[in-house]
C-alpha cells in the first residue's frame, strides 16, 4: 500500500493541473479518502476550550481532566506536563483583592456572619433575662394587691404579724439644733434713762430711781453679753424701740420712795402688756420665768395689784407685736433700800436667770 503522503502530493498536483470546470469529475477515490482522513485528524488534534467552574474554598481542587483518546490510526497531540516531582508549580491564585489573605471573599464574609451570630445570641440572652425579671416583678405586685386575706392561712398570717411587729424600723426624728446665742437679740430698757433727764422716783436724801435702774440694767447686759447673746441697752424713749424685734425685752424700774406710815410696803411687781394679744402667751412665759428666779435671788415677795402704768407701758405699744416683753419693779426705794443700793448684783442675777429660763426652758 502506498504512503498517504504520496497520495496527498498527487492530489495537490492534480488540483493544480485540473481544468477549472467540473472539479469533482475524475477524482481518484483514494485521494478523496485521504483528504477526509486528513481533515478528521486535524479536527481531533484541535484544542477544545475548557470551562472552569467557580472555585469553592471548602472543596478540594478538581482532578485534571482526562483527554479523550484519539481515533485509531491518528497520533495524539502532546499534552501539558503535570506537576509531578520537579515540574513547574502552577501560577499563584492572586484572588480578587477582597476577603482574607488567601484571596477568598467568602471566607471573610463567613467570619463576619459568625460574629453577628454570636452577638445576636448574647443580645437574645440579655433580653430574656430582662423580660423574666420584669415579669416576676409584675406578677409579685399583682399577687400582693389582689391576694385576699383568706388565701393565707391564719397561722401564717399570725407569724407574719409577729415578725413585722418585732422588726419594725423605728422612726428617727432628727434632733433640732439649738439657736446659737449670738443669733438671739435681747433688749434691756433702763427706766427713766435718756436725754430727757428724768430721774423717776426720788428719795429725800437724793437717791433717784434712774440711777438704781441703770446700775442693775448695766449688770444684766454685761452678764448676757458674757454668755454670747446680742444685747441692746435701751433708754426709756429710745428711738430703736419702734418696731423693735428681739427674743425678749425687759424694762427695769424701781418703786416709789414714799412712806406709807405705820405699814411697811416691800416686794417686787412684774407684769406684761394687758392689751397685747399676738404675743400674749410668750409675754406670760417671760414674766413667770423672771418672777421665779428674781424671788429666789433677792428673797423678796411678789406683790399683786399692778398698776395701769405697768400693764399699759408705752414700750409695749412701740415694739414689734411678736416681741415678748415684761416690766419689773425691783422693789420699794424706802422699805427695800438696802437691796436696791447694796445688793444690785443679786437683782441683776435674778433678771438674767429669768431671761435664760425663758430662752432655754428646762426640759
Amino acid at each position: 500500500m502506498s504512503d498517504y503522503r504520496d497520495d496527498d502530493a498527487q492530489f495537490k498536483d492534480w488540483l493544480n493541473k485540473r481544468p477549472p470546470e467540473n472539479e469533482d469529475e475524475n477524482v481518484p477515490a483514494s485521494v478523496t479518502f485521504m483528504e477526509m482522513m486528513r481533515r478528521t485528524a486535524a479536527k481531533a488534534n484541535a484544542p477544545v476550550p475548557r470551562v472552569e467552574p467557580t472555585p469553592d474554598p471548602n472543596d478540594l481542587p478538581p482532578a485534571p481532566p482526562v483527554d479523550a483518546a484519539p481515533p485509531a490510526g491518528v497520533e495524539a497531540a502532546p499534552t501539558a506536563p503535570t506537576q509531578t516531582g520537579g515540574g513547574a508549580p502552577p501560577p499563584p491564585n492572586k484572588g480578587s483583592g477582597k476577603g482574607d489573605g488567601n484571596g477568598s471573599p467568602r471566607r471573610s464574609q463567613r467570619g463576619q456572619k459568625r460574629v453577628r451570630r454570636r452577638l445576636s445570641m448574647v443580645g437574645g440572652f440579655l433580653r430574656s433575662i430582662i423580660v423574666v425579671v420584669v415579669a416576676a416583678g409584675l406578677m409579685a405586685t399583682i399577687f400582693t394587691w389582689w391576694t385576699p386575706n383568706g388565701f393565707i392561712a391564719d397561722g401564717v398570717r399570725a407569724e407574719l404579724s409577729i415578725v413585722m411587729a418585732t422588726q419594725a424600723v423605728p422612726t428617727i426624728v432628727p434632733t433640732s439644733q439649738p439657736t446659737p446665742n449670738w443669733a438671739m437679740r435681747i433688749g434691756i430698757v433702763s427706766g427713766h434713762r435718756g436725754p430727757e433727764d428724768d430721774p423717776g422716783a426720788v428719795c429725800p436724801d437724793g437717791l433717784t430711781e434712774a440711777e438704781i435702774n441703770f446700775a442693775v440694767a448695766q449688770r444684766v447686759v454685761d452678764s448676757l453679753r458674757g454668755l454670747g447673746y446680742t444685747v441692746d441697752l435701751l433708754d426709756e424713749f429710745d428711738p430703736r424701740l419702734q418696731n423693735y424685734q428681739a427674743a425678749a425685752l425687759v424694762s427695769i424700774h424701781a418703786n416709789t420712795c414714799q412712806s406709807w406710815g405705820i405699814e411697811t410696803v416691800s416686794g417686787y411687781l412684774i407684769a406684761a402688756a394687758a392689751a397685747r394679744i399676738s404675743a400674749r402667751g410668750n409675754d406670760d412665759a417671760l414674766v413667770e420665768c423672771i418672777a421665779g428666779t428674781y424671788a429666789a435671788s433677792t428673797q423678796l415677795q411678789r406683790r399683786t395689784g399692778v398698776t395701769i402704768d405697768m400693764t399699759d407701758y408705752h414700750s409695749f405699744r412701740e415694739i414689734h407685736p411678736l416681741t415678748p416683753a415684761a416690766i419689773i419693779e425691783l422693789g420699794f426705794m424706802l422699805a427695800d433700800r438696802d437691796l436696791l443700793v447694796n445688793r444690785q448684783e443679786d437683782m441683776a442675777r435674778g433678771i438674767t436667770d429669768g431671761v435664760l429660763c425663758y430662752l432655754s426652758p428646762p426640759v
